[in-house]
């Protein structure tokens, strides 16, 4: 009985590595963007943690930028640079990664992501708060003094542990952003644990929140390429979490938030990050 308890919560604890895994190539920025761009790298240093900005600026600028912030920079900004339509205007886009040239620094963005539970099963997590506070106090002065943006349009992206993050920055510090992307939020996270005791969630109401899921990841048998070890997989985090991201929209929307869902068709938790990066970026451009 022990032996499969602990297969089991392997297996979830694996769901992010072995479940339809993202991209982890980090695509090349368009020759045609860079036209429109400098682009900046800033390594920074926080509590004995390094971390690297990837920074878009646009090369003609007259008005305040507003800016797009983007968890998993290594994997993210150039997807994010790629998908600006250069016919609008240009906003800042600032990735937020780590020093490494992987594409997704799987246990740094664990720890820095994640709500801190009392379960033993989610140990290896729970620095949300520390990874709030190099936000809060190291990157958004650095972008503020170095950089003019626009102070009432600054948006926030992450997606699976990043998603579920910007809950925590919505529970935490909403005021820090007035526009959110939530893409595939890891609710399993904590079996629900991260959620606040009030019925208010969110004490100051932002602009605007967008929650994204691909349409595999919540009915993972209409998958043709999923395996049936995956498919399990999918079903024990889908027993652990107290609701799905259509749900979570439903009760942020109930609570007086202008909340929207959209669901990514025929893609998984990995290949519904682009198109979700692409509504971020389109939002930010409106």
């Amino acid at each position: 009985m022990l032996r499969y308890f602990l297969y089991f919560w392997l297996g979830l604890l694996l769901i992010a590595k072995s479940y339809a895994e993202p991209d982890f190539t980090i695509a090349k920025l368009s020759s045609k963007m860079t036209a429109y761009y400098h682009i900046h790298q800033q390594d920074m240093h926080f509590e004995n943690k390094a971390y690297r900005l990837f920074i878009a600026e646009p090369k003609q600028q007259s008005k305040p930028l507003p800016v797009l912030y983007l968890l998993d920079g290594n994997a993210h900004f150039s997807l994010a640079v790629n998908a600006v339509n250069p016919d609008l205007p240009l906003p800042l886009i600032v990735g937020i990664g780590y020093v490494s040239d992987n594409a997704y620094s799987i246990n740094e963005r664990r720890r820095d992501y994640t709500f801190a539970v009392q379960d033993e099963t989610f140990k290896n997590g729970g620095g949300a708060a520390d990874f709030l506070r190099f936000i809060q106090t190291e990157v958004k002065p650095y972008i503020e003094q170095h950089y003019r943006i626009h102070n009432k349009k600054q948006h926030f992206f992450g997606h699976s542990f990043g998603g579920l993050f910007g809950l925590y920055i919505l529970f935490h510090q909403p005021n820090l952003f007035q526009y959110y992307t939530l893409a595939s939020p890891s609710l399993w996270w904590g079996k629900g644990e991260f959620l606040p005791k009030k019925s208010d969630w969110i004490a100051h109401k932002p602009e605007y929140i967008l929650i994204t899921l691909g349409e595999y990841e919540e009915f993972p048998e209409k998958d043709p390429q999923i395996t049936s070890e995956q498919k399990q997989r999918i079903q024990q985090r889908q027993q652990i979490r107290p609701f799905n991201a259509e749900q979570l929209s439903e009760k942020l929307k109930s609570q007086g938030n202008n909340a929207h869902f959209l669901w990514i068709l025929n893609k998984n938790h990995g290949n519904s990050i682009p198109e979700a990066i692409k509504y971020s970026v389109e939002l930010i451009q409106k």
